[in-house]
């Protein structure tokens, strides 16, 4: 991200989003050991500089009655000129530039940030520093923001189921292309592939803000699901049927000496999802109790117990093997 003068200036006047308050706070705490760039500058860009500045400032003053933010927030405003010229002038003079940042965008490369891409044809399992759990289906990158502590910052490309352990004093912010979805604690499954022209939020537990890259805004309750057009930016909120459970929800099976035909019945009921069951596999049978688990669990099991292989597909799966004797 570019910090540029309107980042700064919807910084102290507290309306920049979660992921510029975040770049403008740690932009600031790195910036110690970084010259100044004034010795670049004409008298009479500083003047013009430092009067635009002051302009933020009092206003922001104004306002002081009415919000009384930490003393940090005053040293960032009494250093804004400073940020604005270690940035470049280029964003601040020239009338021309008409960009507009709301939130950090999912591609925006960070060297903090941990790395995880599932390019196997199976669920994954990732359990992030802070104990969150996340699913993730083939073809799904996730990324982990390691240093920050104001928040808990993920940037995806793909489908992921989320677990989110809560954190009240952190929220849970993931990124995926134009879309940003907030949470404390709570589960969902985010499906934003990048060649898709609708992105996915599905709520399972608890509650989830969703916003479109206008910081629009969503708020999403259980067995909620937003859609978001990623070529128009416009989002809709769908009501899922109460009675179905979703490939990305919990469930509890029971299986006793089952054929493996009954078996697959079962998890397309279930789940919601297509099963091509190899015919060696027929003649398998399976005993198990499944209480409230992921769709990968059940899948992760039937392949040890038959000792098979699946391949999953968003809501099509095949289970291959040798056979049962």
């Amino acid at each position: 991200m570019r910090i540029n003068q309107e980042i700064i200036e919807r910084y102290l006047n507290d309306e920049a989003s979660e992921g510029e308050r975040f770049f403008v706070e740690r932009w600031y705490a790195s910036f110690e050991n970084k010259p100044d760039g004034l010795s670049d500058l004409t008298e009479e860009e500083r003047a013009e500089l430092k009067n635009k500045i002051k302009e933020a400032i009092q206003e922001q003053i104004k306002h002081k009655e009415k919000y009384n933010p930490p003393r940090w927030v005053w040293a960032v405003a009494s250093m804004a000129a400073v940020l604005v010229i270690v940035v470049g002038l280029s964003f601040y003079f020239l009338p021309n530039d008409k960009e507009k940042i709301s939130k950090i965008k999912s591609d925006i490369p960070i060297s903090d940030w941990a790395k995880y891409e599932n390019s196997s044809a199976k669920i994954l399992k990732v359990v992030l520093p802070d104990g969150s759990i996340v699913l993730l289906q083939p073809k799904t990158q996730l990324s982990y923001n390691q240093s920050d502590r104001l928040y808990r910052q993920v940037n995806l490309k793909g489908e992921a189921f989320f677990d989110v352990k809560r954190d009240e004093a952190r929220p849970f912010l993931i990124y995926s292309g134009k879309m940003t979805t907030t949470v404390l604690g709570t589960s969902f499954n985010v499906k934003a592939y990048p060649t898709m022209e609708t992105f996915e939020v599905s709520v399972v537990t608890g509650k989830v803000s969703v916003k479109n890259e206008t910081e629009k805004e969503i708020i999403l309750l259980p067995k909620q699901q937003v859609v978001l057009a990623t070529k128009t930016d416009e989002m809709q909120v769908n009501v899922l049927p109460p009675d179905k459970t979703f490939y990305w929800e919990l469930s509890s099976l029971q299986f006793d000496d089952t054929n493996m035909e009954d078996v697959v019945k079962s998890i397309e009921h279930n789940f919601n999802v297509q099963i091509e069951l190899s015919p060696k596999l027929q003649n398998c049978r399976l005993s198990g109790n499944f209480d409230n688990v992921h769709l990968s669990t059940i899948l992760e099991v039937i392949c040890r117990s038959i000792e098979a292989e699946y391949v999953i597909d968003g809501q099509n799966i095949s289970l291959k093997g040798n056979g049962c004797p």
